[in-house]
C-alpha cells in the first residue's frame, strides 16, 4: 500500500493524510455485485478448518457500495457467518469478514474484549490507530473477527464458560478456526493468493495476538498487541485477592472515592517533574515508584488526628488494599509457563484506583459500585472454574485454593499468552509492535513489563530486537487516560514485516478528549521514556528524547 504523508510543521508529525486505494495489482472486478452474491450460500466444510468443528456456513454475504452513505471504507462484500460446535451444546462462533472490492492481498484480524460475546468492530481503525488515516478496509485488507464462540448481552458475562468447548473457544481457539473460514472466502472471492496476515486488538483482544503468534507461528505475519491480558489467569487471581482485601472484617480495606483521589492527585503533584515537564504525565515511574512510601506516611492516620477518618489511610487500607494494589502477590503455586506472581499497579503514582463507590460488596459483585476487578474475577471464578458449584466469593483464598487449584492451573494452560520462547514465530520473520499503558487500571503493567523482560531473559536482547518492540507508554491508561497515543500502527508493522524497517521512536499522537488533545510524543522502546529537553513546546515531541535517567 502506497501512503502519501505531509507534515504540519516541521515539529509535528506526519499524519497520513491520503493513500492510494486502487493500483493496476488491486483493480476491483466489474462483477463484484455477483461475486458477492454467490458467496451468500457458500457451506464451508469442517475439512476446510483445521481445529474441530461441524464446519460454517455463511447467514448472508451484502455488497456495501463506495457510495453508501454510512460507508467510508470503499465498496466491499460484508459476509455475516457462523461456524458449529462439536457439542450440540456448545453456541456457534458467529463472524464477519468484509472482502474489498479492491484488495491489497493482505488479511487483517481482529480481537475482542472482556469476556467477549459480540462481534468486534472490523469496519472501524485499529486499536491506537489514527483518528484521520483511512481504516484497514478502506486500504484494501480483508478485515475480519468473531465473537470468540458465544453470544452475551455484554462483555462481563462469563456464564458460556460452563461448556468446555465454548471455554476452549474463548481461550484460543476461536481464533484460528476463524482465519481459516476467512481463508475460504478470500480463496472463494478473489484469484490470487494471500500475501500477509495481520492481527490487531487490545485487552482480550491483545491477548488474542500473543496467543495467535504463540500458537501458530506459521499462520501469522504481524501482529499488534496493546495491553493485552497475557496473564488471564493470574488477573484474574488478583481481582479475588483485591475483593478480600477490600471487604473483608465488613469492608475494612476500602478507600472511599475522595481519598482515592486525593492519593492519585499527590502522587501526580510529587512526580509530575520527574520528567523534567509539568504536564500531568508521569513518564519517569521507577523514580516515582521510589516516593511511594513518603506518599503513603503523608497521607496515614497518625494517632493525635482529628476530624474525618476519611481524610486518612487507616492500617488495614495500607497493609492490605494498598499492598496488594501496589505490590501484587506471589503464589505458592505456579501457573502456565512457571509464572507464580502478578505484580501490582502504579497505584501510588497517579493512577486512580477503582475500588467502588460502595462500601459494600454485592452479591454479585457489580463493576463501579463495587471494585473493578471483583465482578470479572466473580463470572471467572464461578464459571470457568467452580462452574456448576455455588462459590462463595469472599471465603475463596488465592494462596489456598484447595481443590479448585488444579483446574486453575489448568486453565491457565488454555487461556493464558505468557510463552516466552518465540523462535518460531522469529525464524519465520513475523513481527510484533506492544504497546502498555503505564497508566493502566485494568492490566498490570509492571506484569506486562515483567513478561517481556522473560522474553529477553529467554531468548536474548539480540534476538527479542529482531521480531519484537514493547513501548510503555506514559499517561495511557487501558485505551484513553491522560494520554491516548494514536499513530499509523498497521503501516509500521507492515513496513516492518515486509521492508525489514522496524519502527525507531516514532511520534505519536494524543487523542484525549482533553485539552491537551492533539500534543505529540515520542513512543520510547523500553525502558527509556520520553524526558523533556528542558526548551520549547512542551505539545511537541520533537522538544523531548527518550531516556532512562
Amino acid at each position: 500500500m502506497t501512503s502519501l504523508f505531509r507534515a504540519a510543521s516541521p515539529q509535528v508529525m506526519a499524519i497520513p493524510l491520503a493513500y492510494i486505494l486502487v493500483s493496476p495489482a488491486m483493480a476491483a472486478p466489474h462483477d463484484a455485485s455477483a461475486l458477492c452474491s454467490a458467496i451468500a450460500t457458500l457451506k464451508i466444510a469442517a475439512t476446510k478448518i483445521t481445529l474441530p468443528t461441524t464446519g460454517a456456513r455463511v447467514i448472508s454475504a451484502k455488497l456495501v457500495g463506495a457510495s453508501d452513505a454510512a460507508n467510508h471504507n470503499g465498496e466491499y462484500c460484508k459476509v455475516i457467518g457462523e461456524t458449529h460446535p462439536v457439542d450440540p451444546k456448545a453456541p456457534n462462533i458467529v463472524w464477519q469478514v468484509n472482502l474489498p472490492s479492491a484488495w491489497n492481498g493482505k488479511l487483517l484480524q481482529y480481537g475482542g474484549g472482556g469476556y467477549n460475546g459480540s462481534v468486534p468492530p472490523t469496519t472501524d481503525k485499529t486499536t491506537l490507530g489514527l483518528d484521520v488515516a483511512p481504516t484497514p478496509l478502506a486500504q484494501g485488507y480483508v478485515t475480519f473477527g468473531s465473537d470468540s464462540g458465544h453470544q452475551a448481552p455484554n462483555a462481563d458475562d462469563a456464564s458460556f464458560a460452563k461448556n468446555d468447548e465454548a471455554m476452549q473457544n474463548y481461550g484460543y481457539m476461536h481464533i484460528k478456526k476463524t482465519l481459516d473460514v476467512a481463508k475460504v472466502l478470500v480463496a472463494e472471492r478473489y484469484d490470487r493468493p494471500i500475501s500477509r496476515v495481520y492481527f490487531q486488538g487490545g485487552s482480550t483482544g491483545g491477548r488474542e495476538g500473543l496467543t495467535a503468534a504463540s500458537r501458530w507461528p506459521g499462520a501469522y505475519d504481524g501482529i499488534l498487541t496493546n495491553y493485552p491480558t497475557a496473564n488471564f489467569v493470574g488477573l484474574r487471581l488478583w481481582g479475588a485477592g483485591l475483593a478480600r482485601a477490600v471487604y473483608d472484617d465488613n469492608s475494612a480495606g476500602w478507600i472511599p472515592p475522595k481519598l482515592v483521589e486525593k492519593i492519585a492527585k499527590e502522587a501526580i503533584k510529587s512526580c509530575d517533574g520527574l520528567d523534567a515537564a509539568e504536564d500531568g504525565l508521569i513518564s519517569n515511574m521507577e523514580g516515582c515508584r521510589a516516593q511511594s512510601k513518603a506518599l503513603v506516611d503523608g497521607l496515614s492516620c497518625k494517632a493525635d488526628m482529628s476530624g474525618n477518618p476519611e481524610d486518612c489511610l487507616t492500617k488495614v487500607q495500607i497493609e492490605r488494599t494498598l499492598k496488594i494494589y501496589h505490590e501484587g502477590y506471589s503464589l505458592p503455586y505456579k501457573l502456565a509457563n512457571g509464572i507464580d506472581t502478578y505484580p501490582g499497579y502504579n497505584s501510588l503514582e497517579g493512577i486512580m484506583m477503582q475500588l467502588g463507590s460502595e462500601p459494600q460488596i454485592r452479591n454479585p459483585p457489580v463493576s463501579g459500585p463495587n471494585a473493578h476487578h471483583s465482578s470479572r474475577s466473580f463470572e471467572f471464578l464461578q464459571n470457568f472454574v467452580s462452574r456448576d458449584k455455588p462459590l462463595d466469593f469472599l471465603a475463596f483464598n488465592i494462596q489456598k485454593p484447595g481443590q479448585l487449584q488444579d483446574r486453575i492451573v489448568q486453565l491457565s494452560e488454555v487461556i493464558d499468552a505468557t510463552r516466552t520462547d518465540w523462535s518460531a514465530f522469529n525464524a519465520r520473520g513475523g513481527k510484533i509492535i506492544w504497546l502498555q499503558g503505564a497508566d493502566d487500571p485494568s492490566v498490570s503493567p509492571l506484569g506486562n513489563t515483567k513478561l517481556y523482560q522473560s522474553i529477553i531473559a529467554e531468548m536474548g536482547q539480540d534476538k527479542v530486537s529482531e521480531f519484537m518492540r514493547f513501548y510503555l507508554v506514559p499517561g495511557l491508561a487501558h485505551g484513553g487516560g491522560r494520554f491516548s497515543p494514536t499513530w499509523d500502527n498497521l503501516t509500521a508493522l507492515d513496513n516492518w514485516v515486509n521492508n525489514g524497517v522496524p519502527p525507531t521512536n516514532p511520534i505519536v499522537l494524543d487523542a484525549t478528549k482533553s485539552p491537551t488533545k492533539g500534543r505529540t510524543r515520542p513512543l520510547c522502546q523500553y525502558p527509556s521514556w520520553p524526558k523533556y529537553n528542558g526548551e520549547g513546546d512542551m505539545a511537541l515531541a520533537s522538544n523531548f528524547t527518550c531516556a532512562t535517567n
